[in-house]
């Protein structure tokens, strides 16, 4: 009987170091993501539009919130069950004007799976972000955000 909690401990605690590795890896890459963010025109015409705003569209309490928030919904264990063990992903919504994500799309990916779990996971964020600015007036902007899962 001791034998087989030693064993179970084990692999609890390998299940664990791959979790945390995940989320290390997930937010590390996704903080490069929040620079390459490009700029879409608001309400006026595309010949108003702007390369890069005067504010870059943040989430309350910085890139590591946002992170936070999506890993608190993403549910692994179904990934894993289907022996997923690495995939990766690429969304992109628009922080429109009054701070909602809005627009979110799967960019690319290479399981089904982990796109629809992350799909479903962005859509559950509801916290609102400061909206980008162009010399002092809000703007929608698009953002893209990788997530890489990883749990060899």
């Amino acid at each position: 009987m001791q034998r087989i909690n030693t064993t179970v401990s084990e692999d609890n605690s390998e299940v664990m170091r791959k979790y945390l590795f995940f989320i290390l890896l997930f937010w590390t890459v996704s903080i490069a993501a929040q620079k390459d963010s490009t700029v879409v025109p608001g309400v006026k015409s595309n010949v108003e539009a702007v390369s890069q705003p005067t504010k870059t569209a943040e989430f309350p309490g910085g890139h590591r919130a946002f992170v936070n928030e999506i890993l608190k919904n993403f549910k692994t264990a179904p990934l894993v069950k289907a022996g997923i063990m690495s995939a990766k992903v690429v969304a992109t919504f628009i922080v429109d004007t009054e701070g909602k994500m809005v627009g979110i799309k799967i960019e690319s990916y290479e399981h089904p799976m982990v796109k629809n779990e992350f799909l479903r996971t962005l859509k559950m964020v509801k916290t609102l972000w400061i909206p980008a600015e162009q010399n002092g007036k809000k703007i929608r902007s698009i953002m893209r955000q990788p997530l890489i899962f990883n749990l060899q």
